[in-house]
């Protein structure tokens, strides 16, 4: 029998990938959202975590892992640079220069059979990565994150006949901060280790909350606890901001509060979301669909660009414009519509028709 998903835990996850939208969205609060949204999902990823029994179970985890998290990297990067040319042809990237007069943005070339090959092994080795697909920094650094936990957590269970690692592997997360924060200052990010190095800890943490539980608590406690935990990252908030796509944050205890101050606030909304069951359903939705989401979002802003230059007349090179051109007033409501539900309405038929396959499997 197949286990019931935890819907809590699947609403995290759904707030999580509508706060990673509204960042990239041009939304107001990008700032206060960059202290623990991505730090949310190493965390969620660590609570999962089991460990292997044997080298068996250690090598059908890592199996998993490059199934779900590389695989997924490398056809992505992929697709899109299989696009490029296309995408060139209807402006959604641009060679034309005067992009670069706006803050962030690049141009773009052509790309012939020869550097498709050549990239594609680029991507095979987490080496750089697409535009459109720059969200996916995250899924190469969980992946490596993963395996090394994966991997520690083995040699510590068989080589050192430990019971509870916990301990070592909160002694080894913390070396890995340290070293991270080292990395973080001196801006030494090869391969994205450095961001491997500091979010070690954020998984270690997951697997510690796990530990912990799901304490029961009425309605008004969780209520206190969020606005408790929304308090610590207010008074946080001038100090600073998380961005762990570029290895960058003010300390190494700044992260560790911020994230997990932001652990305790989505933990307990999303307690509460499941006391309204539409609002439950629809984050815990979200949360099934994440990694097309952070796949597709970009592409899908576009979609918004597009409508907005059609009402403003604007030029057509200002889609390719990364990753939104309009902002202020409500235009942020717009492109986080487009990034979650179009990447969700994308996956809603793959999810059926898996469903239908796995159903007609059991049956047989």
């Amino acid at each position: 029998m197949a286990k019931q998903r935890d819907g809590v835990l699947d609403a995290m996850r759904g707030i999580g990938i509508v706060l990673m939208v509204l960042g990239h969205s041009g939304f107001g609060g990008t700032s206060f959202i960059y202290l623990f949204h991505m730090a949310l999902f190493f965390m969620l990823s660590g609570y999962f975590f089991r460990p292997a029994e044997d080298a068996q179970g250690l090598g059908r985890f890592c199996l998993r892992r490059v199934v779900t998290l590389w695989l997924p990297f490398v056809l992505a990067n992929t697709f899109f640079t299989l696009c490029n040319n296309l995408f060139l042809r209807l402006n959604i990237l641009t060679d034309d220069p005067r992009i670069l007069d706006l803050p962030g943005n690049q141009i773009t070339g052509p790309v012939t059979l020869k550097d498709i090959v050549g990239r594609t092994v680029h991507w095979c080795v987490f080496d750089g990565g697409t535009q459109l697909g720059g969200a996916l920094w995250f899924v190469q650094a969980l992946f490596q994150i993963s395996l090394a936990y994966a991997l520690v957590e083995f040699v510590l269970r068989k080589a050192f006949r430990l019971g509870d690692t916990l301990p070592a592997q909160g002694f080894v997360s913390g070396v890995l901060l340290l070293v991270g924060w080292h990395c973080s200052q001196t801006g030494w990010n090869v391969w994205g280790l450095g961001i491997a190095a500091s979010s070690y800890c954020l998984f270690y943490l997951g697997t510690l909350a796990r530990r912990i539980g799901q304490p029961a608590r009425k309605a008004g406690a969780r209520v206190c606890l969020a606005c408790l935990a929304f308090g610590v990252l207010l008074i946080l908030l001038p100090f600073g901001s998380v961005g762990l796509a570029g290895n960058q944050y003010p300390h190494w205890l700044f992260l560790l509060v911020a994230s997990a101050a932001g652990w305790v606030l989505v933990y307990e909304l999303s307690h509460l979301a499941m006391l309204l069951p539409p609002l439950g359903r629809t984050l815990a939705a979200l949360g099934r669909a994440t990694m097309p989401i952070v796949i597709l979002h970009f592409l899908s802003f576009k979609v918004v660009t597009w409508l907005g230059l059609l009402a403003t007349g604007g030029e057509a090179y200002l889609l390719a414009a990364f990753p939104t051109l309009f902002t202020g007033g409500a235009w942020w409501l717009a492109y986080t519509a487009a990034g979650l539900l179009l990447p969700l309405a994308v996956y809603q038929p793959y999810r059926a028709v898996k469903q239908s396959i796995l159903c007609r499997k059991k049956k047989s």
